[in-house]
């Protein structure tokens, strides 16, 4: 079968003919439908991603078909099912992934990461407790669910406490995951009509579709005061969907006082923090991808059409190319490679 690879860091990935895999034990063998391109893909790519084991198959947010099953797999769906993969793979058992959290797990490997993922024509997926059905969508449609959908989606879940009617919200960064993020935002029980949102972004085009989706104020490229003046004061909540250090000295200049700051962007930023830093008992926390349970309710939103999204497909033997136009910026939604597309 076809694969996009990645061997050494900094060097480009290279499409290869390999083995198609073949499940045991618990494992099941997804038929790829789709595989979004997504930022991390490139900093893979550039060799500045954590926990990282090459060589491997690049991609992480798939869906697809269920193929086959190993012997153990008893609960896997039926071969030819849809599925959307949730690529964090805990091991099952400790308190992490006891509590649903698996993508926290110490142990956990993820596919484009530690293990083989959805550049691919097929792939192993270790357990079907790992797969989300669809019953509307169709897997390249449903691809960017798996990280650019169910991760912004975590991240306002986290921010509810602070998220109550007349509060301030800065989105930085419109591309994809920020288009969620808004219409997240706006299904906050009680609070998401009630919400002021901002949206921050390098490009007129994000802005445009930010607007669209229900952001109240856009702005290229401002300063915290600027992000301040616009608000009508300090945002409550600060999803920082971009990660560099200037987006994190954005988020810790414009937030309040008691309020939240979210690091969802894996760019590489860091921020002095100290008590002449960040405003005074503001919070900081990391995003790290989502559940299970969050990407099912994900699914649900986009298979009732409560929440739109861009995509574009491309052929998997045109990866290079896709990376290509999204270290560009070039790209409105979101990039999805399709095997024999």
């Amino acid at each position: 079968m076809l694969a996009v690879r990645a061997h050494e860091p900094g060097t480009p990935p290279r499409l290869e003919e390999v083995p198609r895999p073949e499940p045991s034990g618990s494992e099941v063998l997804v038929r790829v439908g789709g595989c979004g391109v997504c930022h991390t893909d490139l900093h893979i790519v550039d060799g500045t991603q954590d926990r990282v084991a090459l060589p491997v198959t690049l991609g992480h947010e798939v869906a697809g078909w269920v193929e086959a099953a190993g012997p153990g797999a008893t609960d896997a769906p039926g071969p030819g099912t849809p599925v959307v993969v949730f690529g964090g793979w805990g091991c099952g058992s400790c308190r992490e992934c006891a509590a649903g959290a698996e993508q926290r797990c110490a142990a956990s490997s993820a596919p484009g990461f530690q293990a083989d993922g959805g550049y691919a024509e097929w792939m192993l997926v270790p357990h079907a407790r790992h797969l989300v059905p669809l019953t509307r969508l169709e897997p390249a449609r449903a691809a960017p669910l798996a990280d650019a959908g169910v991760t912004p989606y975590r991240a306002v879940r986290r921010a509810e406490p602070w998220l109550m009617d007349g509060a301030r919200v800065l989105v930085i960064g419109a591309g994809a995951l920020g288009q969620f993020a808004i219409q997240y935002l706006r299904t906050v029980p009680d609070a998401g009509s009630g919400l002021t949102v901002a949206a921050v972004d390098l490009a007129p085009g994000p802005l445009t579709r930010a607007r669209e989706l229900g952001a109240d104020h856009t702005l290229m490229a401002p300063d915290a005061e600027g992000v301040r003046a616009e608000l009508g004061g300090p945002a409550d909540v600060v999803l920082d969907l971009v990660g560099a250090d200037e987006t994190l000295a954005l988020a810790s200049g414009a937030v309040a006082s008691d309020g939240l700051v979210l690091l969802v962007g894996e760019a590489g930023g860091s921020l002095r923090f100290g008590f002449d830093g960040p405003p005074v008992e503001a919070w900081f926390s990391t995003v790290a991808w989502g559940s299970a349970s969050d990407l099912r309710d994900v699914v649900r939103l986009a298979e009732t059409d409560a929440i739109q999204w861009r995509t574009e497909t491309m052929p998997l033997e045109g990866a290079l190319d896709a990376h290509a136009r999204l270290r560009a910026g070039s790209i409105d939604g979101r990039l999805v490679l399709v095997p024999g597309g």
